[in-house]
């Protein structure tokens, strides 16, 4: 999966279901207010997907080599590390 340029059908976790602030499961969720209502809630998860799409296009424009669809080694040497002391990758990876 690393060596090609990810296609827009393999980009679906940013649309999977996933924790907003208030969830349990939400990682910031001491920085983030809860909604406080269902139609919010709805409103910000929209929200957070669109983010979510936006941001994967644009990485991956920058992270993979349009000629050859390789992945830069400067930018893959982020992928494990921490940012404000979370990590924000599922449990086990």
């Amino acid at each position: 999966m690393l060596n090609k340029i990810p296609r827009d059908n393999e980009i679906t976790p940013a649309i999977a279901k996933f924790d907003i602030p208030g969830e349990s499961g939400f990682p910031l969720n001491a920085v983030y207010a809860k909604p406080s209502s269902p139609s919010e809630a709805d409103l910000m998860r929209q929200y957070l997907v669109q983010l979510r799409q936006e941001c994967g296009a644009r990485l991956c424009e920058k992270v993979f080599d349009p000629e050859t669809g390789k992945p830069s080694k400067w930018w893959l040497c982020f992928a494990k590390r921490k940012f404000m002391d979370k990590s924000l990758s599922g449990p086990g990876q």
